[in-house]
């Protein structure tokens, strides 16, 4: 764990634009509801306590509701208002990878009018415009860029040059994107396993522009936002800057992020109110305002993440039933969009605090829509050990099962323990959040598990790595360690770290950094250790048992004195 802002700034590039991955990471942070929950329930489930504010839509039963609400700097709320009244939902958010959806709606208006089509070649379309060094990369197409399997990287290779991390793709242009797709190498052809790309959508939107002879915002103003009435959804904010709801990056303020050649996979700002427009106008399918494109645009394409995805839309859920949706971020922005055709339901969270969590209501309604069996079954705590250990998805992400006090915890990657029961043979849950693991066996030896939840999931395999012995301290001792911490530093800003207890596990947040769970050190009292095994923080206790100071091991020792409470 690094405790520089810089630091912070860096990874928030590198991630923001694409929060979908974050969805697995919320589970353990919110109760099954329904599209017809209270809108303030949504509302506070993804501001939290952050400072900013949180616009939400709901479309339910034919009818739409706004909440409009607003947290000060201290995380409480400086104003809220039930009925919507303050803004009905047209405050200005920026939606970040939202702007996916738009273009692949762009892209599924094309293949419909038979301009362009899904298994077109980059080295066709870019024919006279990129030199190629690479025929794998030549041979890559829009339906593997669309559906982020074409084996691109993230962002462009050269993407950190020159750029500034308080607005990071506003001097990004498309010369220096044909310069970089031209020169890049894969390391196998397409495609492969989806990994989510910034690079990739950012090359669709510069496609379409080139092919019509127009910029990316005006394709979407001209096809979508102005035929359907969303004129407050816009790449270029002109005379409504002053609607902007104020960003935050946690405590800090936030500026806006503007773009030039990959403003395909990011750059829309837009409402609350608009996005329900949109997301009646996709649900309405091919009789709509959107024609034949609404329905194709929602037909799977590939497989993401274990789940299906089309023209860069995300899907859970059986055919029939699925829940369409994506989530966006930028440097002081969260968002989610998501709609369900079978009912005719649809959620816009639209938040101004890059540390917000919109992802927690997508959970809570998916676990609602897709639920798991919950009935708890006899276990036997003697076997539990059979289940523990580390099993792999990707080489970025990975469950972790430990036996402690007669339950079986869990953990995926980035997130804390949770206890679960048995529901069946092999089979356990997190009840509270629709979380459900069902290990497979070989042979009689339990060799992966089936992770299901909202309506998607992830297998994992097992590996040779060792789960911790312990997952948990008891919570009576956890609130030893609960407190804010201090250091001052010579010309330099303080080192603040809180620590809280969340769902059962010890967090710790420092300065900016989102708040991260720390797990116990086998025989060693007192100390934790990040998932970065190279971060550990000890509590220091005085004479009396009390714990006065929180020492932190990175690259060196710094040690805070706790504040008053």
């Amino acid at each position: 764990m690094k405790t520089m802002g810089s630091s912070f700034k860096r990874r928030l590039v590198r991630y923001c634009l694409g929060a979908v991955g974050a969805l697995w990471l919320v589970a353990a942070g919110s109760q099954p509801l329904r599209f017809d929950a209270d809108p303030n329930l949504f509302a506070t489930l993804a501001l939290g306590e952050e400072p900013g504010s949180v616009d939400v839509g709901v479309l339910t039963g034919g009818r739409v509701a706004y909440v409009a609400r607003q947290n000060g700097m201290d995380g409480k709320a400086v104003s809220a208002d039930a009925s919507g009244a303050a803004s009905q939902g047209r405050r200005i958010y920026e939606i970040g990878s939202i702007s996916k959806v738009f273009t692949g709606l762009l892209v599924a208006q094309a293949v419909e009018r038979g301009d362009l089509g899904l298994d077109d070649k980059l080295g066709v379309l870019l024919r006279g415009k990129v030199r190629f060094v690479s025929p794998e990369v030549e041979a890559i197409t829009l339906r593997q860029l669309l559906t982020h399997s074409a084996c691109v990287p993230r962002l462009p290779p050269d993407f950190s040059e020159d750029r500034t991390p308080e607005n990071p793709y506003a001097v990004y242009n498309r010369q220096r994107l044909w310069l970089a797709l031209g020169g890049l190498k894969l390391e196998s052809p397409a495609p492969c396993a989806a990994s989510y790309s910034n690079f990739g959508l950012g090359i669709v939107g510069e496609i379409l522009s080139e092919h019509y002879g127009k910029p990316w915002h005006v394709l979407v103003r001209e096809n979508i936002t102005a035929p359907l009435g969303m004129y407050d959804t816009v790449q270029l904010l002109g005379d409504k800057s002053t609607r902007m709801a104020p960003a935050f990056n946690h405590a800090a303020t936030a500026g806006v992020w503007d773009f030039q050649a990959l403003a395909g996979a990011g750059a829309l700002r837009s409402t609350a109110a608009d996005m329900l427009i949109f997301s009646r106008a996709v649900m309405a399918g091919r009789n709509g305002p959107l024609g034949p494109a609404a329905e194709r645009m929602l037909t799977p394409l590939g497989v993401f993440q274990s789940n299906r995805i089309g023209y860069a839309v995300m899907m859970r859920g059986p055919e029939g039933r699925r829940t369409y949706f994506h989530e966006g971020s930028t440097g002081g922005y969260r968002t989610l969009w998501m709609v369900a055709p079978d009912t005719q339901d649809a959620l816009v969270v639209l938040t101004s605090n890059a540390h917000a969590q919109p992802g927690k209501a997508f959970v809570a309604i998916t676990a609602m829509r897709y639920p798991i069996v919950t009935t708890p079954v006899a276990a036997d705590a003697g076997v539990l050990a059979a289940y523990a250990g580390v099993f792999r998805v990707d080489k970025l992400t990975a469950f972790t099962f430990v036996p402690q006090d007669g339950l079986l915890y869990r953990r995926i990657t980035g997130g804390g323990f949770r206890p679960m029961v048995q529901t069946g043979p092999d089979t356990f849950a997190d009840t509270a959040f629709g979380v459900q693991y069902v290990f497979t066996r070989r042979d009689g030896a339990i060799t992966g598990v089936d992770y299901t939840q909202g309506g998607g999931g992830m297998s994992g395999v097992r590996t040779g790595e060792a789960a911790p012995p312990t997952a948990v301290v008891p919570l009576d001792r956890q609130k030893d360690y609960v407190g804010r911490f201090s250091l001052d530093r010579t010309l330099r800003r303080p080192l603040d770290f809180d620590v809280k207890t969340e769902n059962g596990q010890l967090a710790v947040r420092s300065g900016n950094w989102s708040r991260r769970p720390v797990f116990p050190v086998p025989g060693q009292a007192d100390r934790f250790v990040y998932e970065n095994p190279n971060a550990q923080l000890l509590f220091e206790r005085d004479a009396g048992g009390k714990v006065v100071a929180l020492v932190l091991f990175e690259g060196g020792v710094m040690r805070m004195h706790r504040m008053a409470d």
